[in-house]
């Protein structure tokens, strides 16, 4: 283990090389001309946003067939997903710069989708497999100007798949591995015509897993928790005319498995879990003018029977957008828009339908390259059936000292509405309630060297979080504070066009100030099970034109953990996660001109012991291979 670490240490020192986001080797610069548009929802180059950006770009997701979408949102520097290591029966938890997981808006196409019925709104991230996924962006720090609704800490937009050039195309995967894991996906694409252009998507994957609560050492084995997913996705492009398009889509994801019944303890409990998503977008594009209009609806339901007996969970969601942008100079831009929600949870035996209603009008003003100097200022007005308005703001300039340095920062509010069951709820319901809002600030810099092949990036970030909601005896009611902050430092270096290689070092701390009745407060640090200290690395290798090989690997800190007891009537307990060092390798052999592709994907090479959440297991050395092909 310590010449493992040793080695890792001298990469970082002396290979200060590429995040996980850059393994693509296909020049000796780095791609800055990329497009984005979730930053600003104004496309724009990454050079010019002016607001730090994780771009995972295809080949990226391809190069981690063997993973799935929590374990490549954990390669990326200030991005935690607990239990992206634990049995696929368990949920995914995202923490972006250490924000509790319900301050993450999770987007598809730019459209924002939730689960009304989940705890906080929050969406298993267990539903999105990767396989139709043309790129992920991620923006970090408040976005609720733009996005509106839990996007406190930032959001994560998946971009799918469009149709190709060709008639007909057709791309899949197969792979099997450790546990029994199966997984087949097959796409077809292509166009009819020259205004047509269609891509659809399927995605089997199932597992025998392994025990997901941790045996304390009774003789009887625990038995595994396996799952079984199928998904698909489908798109139409229909070009209206040269400028103008719609695009209807249908996303849905049926995941079935075992679970068990808590910190060391066995059951035989199953879950369902099932999204029906559809949509319509529709863009119009002029010389100086640009119109977006999107709808989609999202139904997410749950099951549960357990030794408590059998539970349902059913959440609605309806979201549209509209925004326009247009260029009033070459240096101005305007982006105004209007943004309508709906939140519900169908009626049952014990509770009527609840829903609230979010409208929405927002505008941002971009201005770009005045004499180095770019910014985007920008106000949105939130209208809630319940407790009335509130507003966010957000200005993040952005300044070129010259081609090689980048000074940047930002300061933003953002706000999480209150939730039907803090609304409407059966336990301690409280229809008062105002939402949680946020401030946020950021300062850091980007800078390029060795003619823009390595990309050194650091940036401060702070967070404060006002009304937090909290359960206490008098049920829900806003109360405590939420403080935040951190250090983020990464390098990217395109060593040449066969290597890259990538690091970075997150510092993260919070602490939660309790307010109480009798006028005391007490100030507690709660940043649970996520580490204080980590580290990440990863050098790509492309031996020859058909072989590429990868290394990564992350180290994480100690963090706390809450055990709630059986055994002292589930008293709420601290314990200490021990800190760990994980290793993991890929990699693949192109085929018959890149027609196949034969892969393999290590997980936890050194199979290493460790925790993410006291009580249940994670994967100790896992092996997959398989096979991708396009015709």
């Amino acid at each position: 283990m310590s010449k493992i670490v040793i080695l890792i240490l001298g990469a970082l020192l002396f290979a200060p090389a590429a995040s996980a986001n850059q393994t693509e080797a296909a020049a000796d610069t780095l791609k800055l001309d990329q497009i984005v548009i979730t930053a600003s929802k104004i496309p724009l180059s990454e050079r010019e946003t002016t607001k730090p950006v994780i771009i995972i770009t295809r080949a990226e997701i391809e190069r981690n067939s063997g993973r799935d979408l929590s374990q490549i949102l954990n390669q990326q520097s200030g991005i935690r997903v607990n239990d992206a290591y634990g049995a696929p029966s368990n949920s995914r938890i995202l923490y972006l710069q250490g924000a509790a997981a319900q301050n993450t808006l999770i987007l598809v196409d730019g459209l924002p989708i939730s689960d009304p019925s989940g705890v906080g709104g929050l969406f298993d991230l267990r539903l999105l497999p990767t396989n139709n996924l043309e790129r992920i962006e991620v923006i970090k720090g408040s976005q609720s100007t733009l996005y509106g609704t839990d996007a406190i800490a930032g959001v994560v937009n998946l971009i799918t798949r469009t149709g190709g050039d060709a008639p007909f195309q057709a791309a899949g995967r197969l792979s099997y591995g450790t546990y029994n894991t199966f997984n087949s996906t097959l796409g077809v694409n292509g166009t009819a015509g020259n205004r047509i252009r269609y891509t659809l998507n399927y995605n089997r994957e199932s597992s025998d897993g392994f025990s997901a609560a941790r045996n304390p050492g009774g003789l009887d084995p625990f038995g595994n928790d396996g799952y079984e997913l199928h998904s698909f996705f489908g798109r139409t492009d229909i070009l209206i005319s040269d400028n103008f398009s719609i695009s209807p889509f249908l996303n849905f994801s049926l995941n079935e498995g075992d679970y068990d019944a808590g910190s060391f303890a066995d059951a035989d409990n199953f879950y369902t879990l099932e999204l029906v998503n559809p949509g319509i977008q529709a863009r119009y594009s002029g010389n100086s003018f640009r119109f977006n209009a999107g709808y989609n609806y999202s139904r997410t339901s749950r099951s549960f029977d357990s030794q408590f007996g059998f539970d349902e969970f059913e959440g609605r969601f309806h979201n549209a957008d509209i925004f326009s942008n247009y260029s009033i100079t070459d240096n101005l831009k305007l982006l105004a828009g209007f943004n309508f929600q709906q939140f519900s949870i169908p009626a049952s035996q014990d509770l009527p339908e609840r829903d609230a209603t979010i409208t929405s009008p927002y505008a941002t003003f971009y201005f770009r390259d005045l004499g180095g100097f770019s910014a985007e200022l920008g106000y949105r007005l939130n209208n809630h059936t319940e407790y009335g308005n509130n507003s966010t703001f957000s200005f993040a300039p952005a300044y070129m000292v010259n081609d090689q340095l980048k000074l940047y920062g930002s300061v933003s509010t953002g706000f999480k509405a209150p939730t039907l069951d803090e609304l409407f709820g059966p336990f301690g319901a409280n229809p008062d309630l105002d939402p949680q809002k946020s401030l946020y600030y950021n300062a850091g810099f980007e800078l390029y060297l060795l003619d823009q092949s390595l990309k050194l990036t650091a940036q401060y970030f702070n967070r404060e979080i006002d009304d937090l909601i909290v359960f206490s005896a008098m049920g829900y009611l806003n109360r405590d504070r939420q403080n935040d902050y951190g250090v983020e430092l990464t390098a990217d270096w395109l060593i040449n066009s066969r290597v890259t290689a990538g690091a970075w070092y997150n510092f993260l701390d919070g602490e939660i100030t309790n307010f109480f009745e009798d006028g005391t407060e007490a100030v507690v640090s709660n940043l649970i099970r996520r580490p204080k200290h980590s580290v990440g690395m990863n050098l790509g290798v492309s031996v020859t034109d058909r072989l590429f090989i990868r290394a990564d690997g992350e180290y994480n800190g100690e963090r706390q953990d809450l055990f709630f007891n059986p055994a002292n009537n589930f008293a709420q307990e601290d314990v200490t996660l021990d800190a760990y060092t994980l290793i993991n390798l890929y990699a693949e052999y192109a085929m018959m001109n890149r027609s196949f592709t034969l892969f393999g994907d290590i997980k936890n090479l050194l199979n290493t012991d460790f925790t993410e959440v006291y009580g249940f297991n994670t994967t100790g050395f896992a092996v997959k291979a398989g096979v991708r092909f396009s015709i």
